[in-house]
């Protein structure tokens, strides 16, 4: 039964999107945690006032139940026509289709939400957005199967959202060096549709180190050669707001699905505080004083130290949440919420032995950001 199984950080975040869905209110949210000490009576009782709220409301559960433990909704609620006992053995569960937003909503942010970003009308923009999955090595113990998986989820994902996908034009499909990484980002910040757009992605996947991603060519084999990196400052040095006027006070949306160590891969950075203190903050004298790195925001697989999990059936458990929380949520929640959404996904799985964090680094967003999505 969901009462017996239904995990504590899961009803906690079932409480606050019922809460956002209006299907509770603040008192009712309340009275489930303070009112009951135990998790199953806490459990009971938050069923029990959903239940007598109507089908509706009980689906809402159900449908927010599937985002954040796919796993014992399924086992609970297994599709229509399929045996219970091959439950396990199920697929993990295919993202839902982009719930577009609804009008009203958008006309609400931008009166009660005044600072957050602006979007530009669907009419008279032109997003952009780009994708480069290393999936093919020169060593072939390096091919990152499944993450064919990914590309196109999070492709779908982007087109849906209304961005054009650019890909880099050097380099053999899914077979990209550094070198053919590094020139994609910097063709990418030199596009005339930038000034066109009111946000980009930019999304890379690959094996990694701390602050670096790997071309195709992998770690070198030879003394007198060099490891076949990508380094990730690279991102911001060529978005920012001196390389690229175009994205000025524009959100620009990083995700990387690598590894950041582990094992052999792991090694420290030595970084002058002051010296970085002087970085974030300086400034470029132009027709107005703006600074360098602004509107950033990064999400990445996995904290400093640790490695990525990625399954050759279905793809990376990052990516594949990642994509499922946009298309539930991205029609009524700002971006630094879903990340967090995704990063809640993690707290329950996939299993005790492969869990993993992913976490948001180097935010420089000065407000929300709204996607809209169909708007």
């Amino acid at each position: 039964m969901l009462v017996d199984r239904i995990s504590t950080p899961v009803m906690a975040n079932l409480l606050d999107h019922l809460l956002d869905d209006r299907i509770l209110n603040e008192r009712e949210r309340d009275c489930v945690f303070e009112e009951h000490l135990a998790r199953a009576d806490r459990a009971s009782c938050l069923i029990d006032m959903v239940r007598r709220k109507g089908a509706r409301a009980s689906q809402e559960l159900i449908t927010n139940l599937k985002n954040f433990d796919p796993f014992l909704c399924n086992d609970l609620f297994p599709p229509v026509g399929q045996a219970e006992e091959a439950a396990e053995e199920q697929d993990p569960p295919i993202s839902p289709v982009l719930i577009l937003c609804d009008e009203n909503f958008k006309t609400h942010i931008q009166r009660t939400d005044k600072l957050a970003y602006p979007v530009m009308p669907k009419s008279n923009r032109t997003r952009v957005a780009l994708l480069i999955n290393v999936r093919n090595f020169v060593n072939k113990k390096w091919i990152r199967e499944g993450s064919e998986k990914d590309d196109a989820a999070m492709a779908a994902l982007l087109t849906a959202l209304g961005y054009r996908v650019v890909r880099p034009e050097t380099g053999e499909p899914m077979k990209y060096t550094g070198e053919d990484i590094d020139k994609a980002v910097k063709d990418f910040a030199q596009l005339p549709d930038l000034s066109q757009t009111d946000s980009v992605f930019v999304v890379i996947m690959s094996h990694g180190i701390m602050g670096a991603v790997y071309g195709s060519r992998g770690k070198a084999v030879n003394p007198n050669e060099k490891d076949d990196l990508f380094p990730i400052d690279n991102i911001f040095e060529y978005l920012n707001a001196k390389n690229c006027p175009a994205l000025r006070d524009k959100p620009k949306v990083i995700i990387i699905q690598a590894c950041r160590g582990g094992d052999s891969l792991i090694f420290v950075i030595e970084t002058n505080p002051g010296k970085c203190l002087s970085r974030s903050m300086k400034l470029i004298e132009d027709d107005i004083k703006v600074h360098i790195e602004k509107d950033f925001i990064t999400f990445l697989s996995y904290t400093p130290g640790n490695v990525s999990w990625r399954d050759p059936d279905f793809g990376s458990p990052f990516i594949q949440y990642l994509v499922e929380v946009f298309n539930t949520f991205s029609h009524k929640d700002h971006l630094e919420k879903l990340f967090t959404q995704v990063m809640n996904r993690f707290k329950q799985g996939p299993t005790p032995t492969k869990r993993q964090m992913p976490v948001k680094d180097r935010c420089s967003l000065s407000t929300h950001f709204y996607l809209f999505p169909g708007l």
